[in-house]
């Protein structure tokens, strides 16, 4: 399962992500595992991340996406590497699954890019086979849906003024994002709680101020996973964790920052 934390800020595009997973096999949990579900992929110039099912032709994601570098270098756009991705990875697992029911796998792409403006903006598009439920996982089927997420969230806002609107919103502590995990209404209520918390501390305390670089804003994503990790460490036993084991985080700076 995990947890995966997308922000996107006027600096750049940060993902965040625990390491514990489950690997399955015919249908059924077989281990539980750790290790990395954040990358750069195919370059780095793009992020992916993952949660759900973490094998693909009988390889972790990690090593299934090496095997496929190559292949996928040289990418005209995000939505051309976006979609046929999720193509590759539909075919694959229907091969893996075989009769067995679906099991859910959920890929997120970021990156920048320039609109037919000659505007730099960011993308994030979003692989899935399943539904997010308040509580869980619904619905997996076999077939994958790929469309991007990013710019739904304000389709009347004008590429030109993206970054500023990122702006307000960071100074506000209230940061473009996209959590993926498994019971979102307990995530959220937490996340939420802790962003507060960290408002107030900016307030109040002279070591804390609001984030204004990409850095900064890192520590408080890794927070968070390591937050909702804490949580199934405190209310779950050992072998029913299916968020923890540590944090891993990567970003993307706006490229017109890069000197």
């Amino acid at each position: 399962m995990s947890v995966l934390i997308i922000q996107v800020l006027s600096e750049g595009i940060i993902f965040g992500a625990d390491r514990n997973f489950t690997a399955y096999k015919n249908g059924q949990t077989d281990q539980e595992m750790k290790g990395p579900k954040i990358f750069y992929w195919p370059d780095d110039k793009t992020i992916i991340g993952v949660v759900g099912n973490l094998q693909v032709d009988g390889l972790l994601f990690e090593k299934w996406l090496e095997s496929k570098k190559e292949e996928f270098k040289g990418y005209n756009s995000l939505e051309e590497l976006a979609n046929k991705l999720s193509i590759e990875i539909e075919e694959q697992r229907i091969k893996d699954e075989g009769i067995n029911p679906a099991v859910e796998m959920i890929v997120h792409i970021a990156g920048f890019e320039k609109n037919n403006q000659g505007i730099i903006i960011p993308r994030i598009w979003y692989i899935r086979n399943v539904d997010i439920g308040q509580f869980g996982y619904i619905n997996a089927k076999k077939s994958f849906t790929c469309t991007e997420e990013f710019w739904r969230y304000f389709p009347s806002i004008e590429s030109f003024e993206i970054r500023q609107v990122l702006k307000v919103r960071a100074k506000n502590f209230n940061p473009c994002w996209f959590h993926q995990s498994v019971d979102l209404i307990t995530f959220n209520t937490l996340e939420s709680a802790i962003r507060s918390s960290f408002d107030l501390l900016c307030k109040l305390h002279p070591k804390h101020s609001i984030p204004n670089k990409l850095d900064e804003w890192t520590k408080h994503v890794r927070m968070q996973v390591l937050m909702y990790g804490a949580y199934y460490e405190a209310f779950y036993p050992e072998g029913k964790r299916m968020v923890g084991g540590g944090a891993d985080v990567l970003s993307l700076p706006w490229p017109e920052d890069i000197a």
